[in-house]
């Protein structure tokens, strides 16, 4: 439900919404989550008064408790939709990274312009610069999607999870799932997850699955630690928490469950919810 409001909201936010367009997400949770202001917005018809549909469409939001999105927010997840479109073939890419990189520029998003400001210049040439590099549609496409899925899987999160980077490991607990617990916070793993150095991996969740008694080659590996670094890779998605010299990856594998939870104990708190979508 979360990515129709996003996706609505950036409409609002670039001034592109229609009155139609809160009615159909009114219709989407008409079975969903029927709330009496649900019913009403999306049994609105013939002709739409703009400002009357908006100010039914916050009666209906407020009612299913969502919050309204930042514009920071609604622009990040467009550029990420658009990317999406990327990966595969198809015939639109030449007009989806033309929208991606003006909407970099529009909205001051540095990174994702110089990202793409390559490809932005190559697609430029072949249309209008002369192709001295004698483009061909078919190898612009494939420079898109080559392109695109390189930058897909190794972007990072933008959290920097300083509220809880530079902490001992205090204890490891496994009793009823593998939780490491830190001087001020906890990790708790719930999915597959593995433990390497720069070389090679030293233990991995199938290796404690049929030698229960590894859990010591856990806690001699990660206790007294120091945690250096988190990477968080959405689009896989993947966590990796940097030890000291070690690399705890953990790797979320399924659609109906949580894969983990960092906190810091007091107002910090990231998870993996089910499906692998980061909160």
């Amino acid at each position: 439900m979360i990515i129709e409001l996003l996706e609505l909201y950036y409409k609002k936010y670039t001034d592109t919404v229609q009155a139609s367009d809160y009615v159909a997400w009114a219709i989407d949770h008409l079975y969903s989550e029927p709330t009496a202001e649900i019913n009403k917005l999306a049994s609105v018809r013939g002709q739409l008064n703009i400002f009357e549909v908006e100010e039914m469409f916050e009666a209906a939001r407020k009612s299913m408790q969502y919050e309204e999105p930042s514009e920071e927010k609604c622009v990040s997840f467009h550029v990420r939709q658009l990317h999406s479109q990327l990966i595969m073939p198809n015939e639109r890419v030449l007009s989806i990274v033309k929208e991606i990189y003006d909407c970099a520029i529009t909205h001051d998003l540095t990174e994702i312009q110089m990202n793409w400001q390559d490809v932005s210049d190559a697609i430029d040439e072949f249309q209008y610069g002369g192709n001295p590099d004698s483009y061909t549609l078919e190898k612009i496409h494939n420079l898109i999607v080559m392109h695109a899925r390189r930058l897909w899987h190794v972007q990072p999160s933008k959290n920097t999870f300083k509220e809880i980077i530079g902490q001992k490991v205090t204890a490891i607990d496994f009793e009823t799932q593998f939780s490491i617990h830190l001087e001020k916070g906890f990790i708790e793993v719930e999915c597959p997850w593995r433990i390497r150095d720069t070389n090679v991996i030293l233990i991995g969740d199938t290796d404690i699955q049929s030698q229960k008694w590894e859990w010591k080659t856990v806690k001699e590996l990660l206790i007294n630690k120091t945690m250096v670094d988190i990477q968080v890779f959405e689009e896989c998605p993947l966590l990796i928490i940097q030890f000291d010299n070690l690399f705890l990856d953990i790797i979320h594998t399924s659609a109906f469950f949580d894969g983990w939870r960092l906190s810091d104990d007091e107002d910090f708190f990231v998870f993996s919810m089910h499906g692998g979508h980061i909160v």
